[in-house]
């Protein structure tokens, strides 16, 4: 079987993840590479072995389009979870048997990514870096591109806590919730004494009707 890590797969995994973005941006080399090492280490790097894969993203910027692409799981599978930390971490998850492993960019990577750019002149040694800059963005997409997943990418192994269901439960009886009166898919009610009620009328919700 071809391998699943080679540059060329990279590569045209990145390419598909530009195309969903609608560009290449700084976050699509890291997150194809976050999903490359949660297919590893959890031995799915065959298309045929992912259909109980779950991911857990901790951001909602750029690198979840990189996993989404790598690992085929998505938000309207119910596959890929978005958890708005702010983190560049994901956690890969076998929902057969709960093993996971949470992948993160490794706290050395700053110092990492600055000595790749003085190789390979970008920048020079003792010069000052501007966060956020043009030549920041530079040396941060030049190491996230040339940076092998090892040197990258760190990980734990974990074991997820989750209220909900982890895999979409399709075959979930109806429910309706007892207060709104809107259908709850999945399973996903949330139980209220001895009534159901949906995730928003349970905990006050995200919106307020004007």
């Amino acid at each position: 079987m071809k391998a699943v890590d080679s540059s060329d797969e990279r590569k045209a995994l990145m390419d598909r993840a530009a195309q969903l973005r609608g560009h290449m941006c700084l976050g699509i080399p890291l997150g194809v590479k976050m999903g490359l090492l949660g297919l590893r280490l959890l031995e799915m790097e065959d298309p045929a072995k992912r259909d109980k894969l779950v991911v857990f993203v901790e951001n909602d910027k750029c690198p979840a389009d990189g996993i989404q692409v790598t690992t085929g799981c998505s938000a309207g599978s119910g596959r890929l979870k978005m958890l708005d930390y702010g983190k560049s971490a994901a956690t890969f998850v076998d929902g057969r048997t709960g093993r996971g492993f949470r992948v993160y960019t490794r706290k050395d990577f700053p110092r990492q990514a600055f000595n790749l750019g003085v190789r390979d002149g970008l920048v020079k040694p003792g010069d000052e870096v501007v966060p956020f800059s043009k030549l920041d963005r530079e040396i941060t997409m030049n190491a996230f591109m040339k940076m092998s997943i090892d040197e990258l990418l760190g990980y734990d192994p974990v074991s997820v806590r989750w209220s909900k269901p982890l895999l979409p439960n399709r075959m979930a009886p109806k429910a309706y919730c007892a207060r709104c009166g809107e259908e709850i898919m999945d399973g996903k009610g949330v139980s209220h004494g001895e009534q159901v009620v949906c995730g928003s009328c349970a905990d006050g919700g995200y919106y307020s009707i004007l």
